[in-house]
């Protein structure tokens, strides 16, 4: 299937199966972060942690008070996104194939 795909083409993924192992929802949440609308809001997130980080003084010098980024890309079963399609990734695709459907949008 990914032989009939060009670069850049938009492919709708869908998660089929719940990941049971780590790595896998690793490499499955590495993917979702290519749709362009998540990628937007982890920019938005990150720029107002960015702007609203607060400092205290620790040894005479300012030290920040740092926030946990937001989970915007969450494996869980059923989730969809539309990502453009880069070749370099198939290697991801079928690593995590049993668990995702990829499509053409």
């Amino acid at each position: 299937m990914y032989d009939q795909l060009s670069p850049g083409q938009s492919v709708r993924c869908t998660i089929t199966k719940r990941p049971n192992r780590q790595d896998v929802a690793q490499t499955i949440a590495r993917l979702m972060r290519q749709d362009p609308a998540i990628r937007k809001r982890l920019r938005k997130a990150q720029q107002h942690r960015e702007r609203t980080m607060k400092f205290k003084t620790r040894g005479g010098r300012p030290w920040a008070q740092r926030v946990s980024p937001a989970k915007h890309a969450v494996p869980n079963q059923g989730a969809t996104w539309t990502m453009p399609y880069i070749p370099h990734l198939v290697p991801e695709f079928r690593a995590v194939a049993d668990h995702l459907q990829v499509e053409q949008a």
